[in-house]
């Protein structure tokens, strides 16, 4: 398991030819927790086409791509606002952090603007578009370890790691089977997502590592198998957050958002711009005769969703243990 202790990540594809530019990028994308991914051999535009969870597109004013026509950054937004509406674009400019001077046509797609002489310029389009939800670091742990041994519990002579966990604003979905399951807590309201492709998995239920038998398995015992670990994982964290605060009958949530899925395209909407908190887990054989699993669960709070609340539930359950004598301070 993968520890962390300040903040969430998030990957960004990166257009940026001037070789002084990218050593500030860099620089500015480790200090707020940025995975940059560049064009390698003019491949960027296959990397948007393709199913890669990103947060947001970063470009600057004479980024250009000559074999699609693309002269410089503006119309390069435009061509990637059109593949990927969902994703934030921000635009590097010489001398200025805005985009007063620029036409209706050149500001089209384009989310705002940023000059790496200003870093705060930068950071204010990371506050406003990414990190647009704070996710208290207790609770991705529990989230985290719960799902863990959520995993090594369901399955057995598989080694279960984990990536940092991190924010997407992109809504596509991986693989080729997929659990969604409601979940509602005292503080937050949405769904949890958990994908994975089939073939891998079938071979893990076939060779015993499950408690299904595997004589037969096919499809619908891999959707079965997601829907125990979606089931395990959501029951785990839930009767951990309970323990901090137990449900009151005048919480319940009565609302209900329209969830839309275009399965040819590989897209799911949960009718919120809200950056969803996405976790990647491997499934690795330890005898290494299967193909690994990799499962993402995402999490997203469309309905509800009060970190100040789970906080200082959070808060007060640590003075409680203290006062009790199950824990000391150090």
């Amino acid at each position: 398991m993968i520890g962390f202790d300040k903040q969430l990540v998030s990957k960004v594809l990166i257009f940026e030819d001037a070789a002084a530019a990218q050593v500030k990028l860099k620089a500015l994308c480790a200090d707020h927790g940025l995975i940059g991914l560049k064009q390698a051999q003019h491949s960027a535009m296959s990397l948007l086409e393709s199913n890669i969870d990103l947060g947001a597109v970063l470009i600057s004013e004479g980024s250009s791509d000559a074999s699609a026509g693309i002269a410089d950054g503006f119309a390069l937004a435009r061509h990637i606002h059109l593949l990927r509406k969902e994703l934030p674009i921000f635009i590097r400019r010489e001398g200025r952090c805005d985009l007063d001077d620029l036409s209706a046509e050149e500001r089209e797609g384009i989310a705002g603007a940023y000059d790496l002489e200003q870093p705060d310029s930068f950071k204010q389009l990371l506050d406003q578009y990414l990190a647009d939800t704070e996710y208290p670091i207790s609770l991705i742990r529990r989230m985290e370890e719960i799902t863990h041994s959520s995993l090594n519990a369901l399955f057995r002579d598989v080694e279960v790691t984990n990536e940092l966990p991190y924010l997407v604003k992109d809504k596509l979905t991986y693989g080729d089977i997929l659990s969604l399951l409601p979940i509602e807590s005292p503080w937050f309201s949405g769904y949890m997502m958990v994908q994975s492709e089939e073939q891998p998995m079938i071979e893990l239920i076939k060779d015993g590592r499950t408690a299904i038998d595997g004589t037969n398995a096919d499809f619908r015992d891999v959707m079965g198998m997601l829907s125990e670990i979606t089931n395990l994982a959501w029951g785990g964290l839930r009767t951990r957050l309970l323990a901090l605060h137990p449900a009151q009958a005048a919480e319940e949530t009565r609302i209900s958002v329209p969830i839309t899925v275009n399965q040819y395209k590989e897209y799911i909407s949960f009718g919120t711009d809200r950056s969803q908190l996405c976790f990647k887990y491997s499934l690795r054989d330890i005898h290494g005769r299967l193909a690994p699993v990799t499962l993402y669960q995402k999490f997203i709070f469309n309905i509800r969703w009060s970190p100040e609340e789970y906080r200082q539930a959070d808060e007060n359950n640590v003075d409680e243990l203290v006062e009790s004598g199950c824990l000391e301070l150090f």
